[in-house]
């Protein structure tokens, strides 16, 4: 059970001007396919810093912040809490303070379960226990100076194809159903081509040399007309006026009416990877000047 969970955290975030909507839909995007915290994906895509985060977990759950950094750590108190329970939970005794009784200050990381204080509070033998939020790393630091706890150390990647070689690289398949998905892959091996399906994440990743090939409406549904990728992107939508604009406000370099024409596939990979027109066997006959079907 969670203390205080009131707000949404992206909403205070966004409220705050700490990320924007471009930024937040990334974060989500990482945060359902890591399945890690919101707060912890932000962090990993660099559009938010530990500070930031922890201030708006302390407006969403209504429990102080501490810098742990800056807290003079009181050695004796880790004689209160077992090294058991505060590796369990990442909890870290602050201080002792005196009123009308005993209470025990401890940091801990958001959103702060009751279970956690329920076991410092009947380990403790202190009547009240007071929480306060602290981020992931100080309270790393601090388990290991009081408790000699030492926690593996978080790898921070965001998945993206090398940007070396791109010719090698295979073209991104993302949003189809599975059995264009093999029609696709079939008829892009018949041509020197590899393809493979792409989470949204890597999309979202992509590099200058990488190819992603999507329908039209399943781009929209993951950039939502407010971010860009850095690969180059082929739709696939309705032959009108409208599709066109819808392709151009998702900054696709190709639009194709019907994806399996493998005449209008090739041309538009071709134009997007001049460089591999010599080794795909592209239909002769066919100039960039015929381009019905195809849009940069």
């Amino acid at each position: 059970m969670e203390i205080g969970t009131k707000r949404m955290l992206g909403e205070i975030l966004l409220e705050r001007g700490v990320v924007n909507r471009a930024q937040l839909r990334l974060g989500l995007v990482h945060h359902h396919e890591a399945r890690i915290p919101l707060g912890r994906a932000l962090i990993r895509e660099q559009v938010c810093t530990e500070s930031e985060l922890l201030e708006a977990l302390s407006t969403q759950l209504g429990i102080d912040a501490v810098d742990l950094d800056r807290e003079r750590l009181d050695r004796s108190l880790a004689r209160l809490i077992p090294s058991r329970i505060a590796r369990q939970y990442r909890v870290v005794p602050l201080r002792l303070e005196q009123k009308d009784r005993e209470i025990l200050h401890v940091a801990l990381p958001a959103p702060a379960s009751i279970e956690a204080l329920d076991a410092v509070r009947a380990t403790s033998g202190k009547p009240r226990v007071e929480p306060h939020l602290a981020s992931d790393p100080s309270l790393s630091r601090a388990l290991n100076e009081l408790y000699g706890i030492r926690e593996p150390i978080e790898k921070f990647s965001t998945p993206h194809l090398s940007e070396s070689a791109p010719e090698e690289a295979p073209l991104l398949l993302y949003g189809w159903p599975p059995v264009t998905v093999v029609l696709l892959s079939r008829i892009l091996s018949r041509h020197g081509f590899t393809a493979r399906v792409a989470t949204p994440l890597e999309v979202l990743h992509t590099s200058a040399s990488d190819v992603v090939l999507a329908p039209m409406q399943a781009m929209e549904g993951l950039l939502m007309g407010e971010v860009r990728i850095a690969g180059a992107l082929i739709v696939h939508g309705a032959s009108e006026d409208e599709g066109f604009e819808r392709a151009h406000k998702l900054g696709a370099k190709g639009f194709l009416v019907n994806p399996l024409d493998e005449e209008f596939l090739l041309r538009a990979i071709r134009r997007l990877r001049p460089s591999a027109s010599r080794r795909m066997g592209v239909p002769r006959g066919i100039s960039d000047e015929e381009h019905e079907g195809t849009q940069q």
